[in-house]
């Protein structure tokens, strides 16, 4: 069974997964670092205003959850500095990271918006390569993601965390509703259209990486 974690857990958890690969030069990270990560005003959704008290709290309660860890004393700092432990915890590889820290920071995404947004911590080499990772992360024991109910007039389906309390509201959850209600629907048509609209998107994006690589050459 995965750790419930709240807002403030997912916003600290996710800025030291994503500040080991994109600022490796300042990790671990300090109590203020992990601050100004959290209260980022891009790559955050939502924007948050953490105080330091908020943020230590989130450490303390991440520590007994055993996610983090302090770091060994540093003779050059007076600060304490934290790690993250999700891959002995979890078992994720550099990758798998860094897709979790970008739905901890952001919330539910789109294959192509994971690429994208993933990119900058760690190479993702296409489209499929991103959905595969994503299959092993929801099939795993217990699954980390999972495949929200499609949104009324989108073509192409979002991916979400687990980690959400069991009491947490979640935007998807009104949008499935709504859509068991819907008197005169035709999933079976629906789903084959929206499968074939997807598998299309996949192969354009695919496309564009490889016409990118080609004009940098």
């Amino acid at each position: 069974m995965l750790p419930e974690l709240n807002t403030h857990l997912r916003r600290v958890l996710g800025v030291l997964i994503e500040k080991s690969m994109t600022t490796p030069g300042q990790y671990p990270l300090t109590l203020n670092s992990i601050v100004t990560g959290a209260n980022q005003l891009t790559c955050r959704d939502p924007v948050m205003s953490l105080s330091e008290g908020d943020v230590a709290k989130a450490v303390h309660d991440l520590q007994m959850l055993q996610l983090v860890t302090q770091a060994p004393p540093d003779r050059n700092s007076r600060s304490n500095r934290f790690i993250h432990a999700v891959e002995a915890r979890f078992g994720w590889g550099t990758r798998e990271r860094a897709l979790m820290a970008e739905l901890l920071l952001r919330g539910p995404q789109t294959i192509g918006e994971l690429k994208g947004n993933g990119s900058r911590m760690t190479p993702l080499e296409d489209i499929h390569y991103v959905s595969e990772l994503l299959g092993a992360l929801a099939g795993r024991e217990p699954a980390f993601i999972r495949e929200l109910p499609r949104q009324p007039g989108k073509s192409v389906v979002r991916y979400d965390h687990l980690f959400y309390p069991a009491d947490e509201p979640r935007e998807y959850s009104v949008v499935a509703a709504s859509a068991a209600e819907a008197p005169h629907a035709e999933p079976a048509a629906d789903a084959s259209l929206s499968a074939r609209v997807e598998r299309l998107e996949a192969e354009l994006e695919t496309l564009r990486d490889r016409l990118s690589k080609l004009e940098a050459r």
